[in-house]
């Protein structure tokens, strides 16, 4: 895929409630009988910097399509600054792993930050020249503002990296699910991405990131969920359950 886009109603967030409340939570893939995640509750105030703490399959990626609206629950409820899901879809933006990118597609670096924009657009309508300035300007944080015009096919690692974080800073989301962004990269992109993302703190957005490892003094997060084979545990270890965030 390239970056999945559904349009939904556009309500502002409710000031009182948590950026993300998930209660009963259990979700799967079709023809799969055994849900890739269940019974999961958690709650993310605003503002918050959250480490979603798992290994390969601990459910992570499935939590973060659940909640962006990309896969169906079976049951439970997801309220995204107090709304239903999909009731404040452009407050939300989901970075999928490079892996599930398909850099052969025919476009340009611009053109895909420009699908952070989409949201506010619809498929059916173009974007104008403030959109093209936000993408812009997105990739000047990230440093690869020379990267506009390339295509994608073109990129490397890095670059992919930096370029799918410029196209979640163009959307101007509240809340941003980042799924293993510091993976696989080199150190001066891991550099400017936590410099970044420390930017994003401290504008007062909501910033959940999934990882493999999470050290209770890295001062990046305020606190941390732990997930292991789609269900919450007090820890990666541990098979006990747990609720909201695990504060240092």
């Amino acid at each position: 895929m390239i970056l999945s886009y559904c349009r939904h109603n556009h309500s502002h967030p409710d000031a009182k409630a948590p950026a993300l409340e998930v209660r009963d939570l259990t979700a799967g893939y079709a023809g799969e009988e055994r849900p890739a995640l269940k019974g999961i509750n958690l709650s993310v105030p605003m503002g918050a910097s959250v480490a979603l703490v798992g290994a390969n399959g601990a459910g992570k990626s499935t939590l973060f399509k659940a909640v962006s609206g990309l896969l169906p629950l079976r049951c439970g409820t997801v309220r995204v600054f107090g709304h239903h899901l999909g009731e404040c879809h452009q407050r939300v933006v989901y970075l999928p792993q490079r892996s599930e990118i398909d850099w052969q597609f025919p476009i340009s670096v611009l053109e895909l930050v420009l699908t952070g924009r989409y949201v506010y657009a619809g498929w059916f309508l173009r974007t104008g020249r403030n959109d093209e300035r936000l993408a812009l300007e997105a990739l000047a944080q990230l440093d690869a503002a020379d990267l506009a015009g390339r295509q994608i096919s073109k990129l490397s690692g890095g670059q992919q990296q930096r370029v799918l974080i410029a196209r979640a800073l163009a959307q101007n989301a509240d809340l941003l699910l980042l799924d293993e962004p510091l993976n696989a990269v080199d150190a001066n992109t891991r550099h400017t991405i936590a410099q970044v993302l420390d930017a994003i703190k401290k504008q007062g957005k909501t910033v959940i990131m999934a990882t493999h490892y999470f050290d209770s003094q890295d001062k990046r997060y305020d606190g941390a969920i732990y997930l292991k084979d789609g269900e919450q545990v007090t820890d990666t270890g541990s098979r006990a359950g747990h609720e909201g965030c695990d504060h240092p």
